[in-house]
């Protein structure tokens, strides 16, 4: 079982801490069965709790997913933006943050069937990932590196990308899925091929 939300919460209140655990047991049960076919009862006794527990804490499950999904969210927001803030270039910054991204959901294995399986049950708790996104967008539209209108169409496009392969990064991660979704990515903003093909070369060369 992954312990990563429970591992945050070390040395927190008691109340993060159980919801810690409820956390890392959801995410176990819905990588498991998938979280349409996850009842409240399967995490609560994967979790080793009581019902009355969990609705301590949550009204529903709906609840739950909601709220662990913001929390991954801010988890990955927070540790891309700290990784670069040094850098202005859009399309490298489009590949670095996709390449951190998928690489973060990978080592945490159940979190990529996760978020792709959420993304379209929770929509708010994404909101500030897709204002992040679109924004980083703009500013490569303004540059002259990427050449589409971002409207609603082409958002969903490109969130098509990400979250395709996010679902396949449980079971085919590696680095040239990673790289594919970012030429893919980057292939809807307009980019030609030989422009990606640099791109994901220094988007790459920077984490390193």
């Amino acid at each position: 079982m992954s312990r990563y939300f429970q591992d945050r919460a070390t040395g927190q209140n008691k109340k993060l801490r159980t919801r810690s655990v409820l956390f890392d047991s959801a995410l176990v049960m819905f990588s498991q069965d998938g979280i349409s076919n996850t009842r409240l009862e399967d995490i609560t006794r994967h979790a080793g709790m009581a019902n009355a527990t969990f609705y301590n804490h949550f009204k529903d499950k709906d609840e739950l997913i909601q709220a662990l999904a913001l929390a991954m969210a801010m988890e990955l927001l927070g540790s891309i933006e700290e990784r670069l803030v040094d850098l202005i270039d859009m399309p490298t910054i489009v590949v670095a943050a996709n390449t951190l991204m998928m690489n973060a959901v990978f080592e945490q294995k159940s979190w990529g069937t996760f978020l792709a399986q959420s993304f379209y049950l929770v929509p708010p708790s994404y909101a500030s990932v897709a204002h992040s996104m679109k924004d980083i967008f703009n500013v490569g539209v303004e540059q002259g590196s990427f050449t589409v209108i971002l409207d609603e169409f082409q958002m969903d496009q490109i969130n098509s990308v990400v979250l395709s392969g996010l679902r396949k990064l449980d079971h085919h991660g590696g680095e040239s899925l990673i790289d594919r979704t970012s030429e893919n990515i980057l292939r809807l903003l307009g980019m030609s091929a030989v422009s990606i093909s640099l791109a994901v070369d220094k988007g790459r060369a920077f984490i390193r």
